[in-house]
């Protein structure tokens, strides 16, 4: 499991859920774009709920690691929802730290 920092709020999810939110957010970044979207979390009663936030080029989200979970969301839908934007969002593709462009298009993680 992962918490996503956002405005101030840690949302906890997946892995690879907050994996697809910070790659999606990357990519509308990179194309200037924005998008709202609702992603699948755990509620603080332990509930599984969902949060809508805001993407784009202006997101500053962190993404840290968060004790493993029986009740770890998975929602492959969301996830490829996620994937087939931003293969949709724009040509600019962004580039990591290691200089690499990210891969928006991978079928395995969902």
């Amino acid at each position: 499991m992962k918490y996503i920092h956002y405005d101030g709020a840690d949302v906890l999810t997946g892995d690879l859920i907050a994996d697809a939110v910070a790659d999606y957010a990357a990519i509308l970044g990179a194309n200037t774009r924005t998008d709202t979207i609702a992603v699948p979390c755990v509620g603080d009663d332990g509930t599984l709920e969902r949060t809508r936030m805001l993407v784009g080029p202006s997101s500053e989200l962190l993404l840290r690691e968060a004790p493993d979970d029986l009740l770890e969301p998975e929602d492959p839908a969301f996830i490829r929802r996620l994937r087939d934007a931003a293969a949709r969002c724009g040509d600019v593709l962004p580039v990591n730290a290691d200089g690499r462009t990210l891969f928006v298009g991978a079928a395995d993680d969902a």
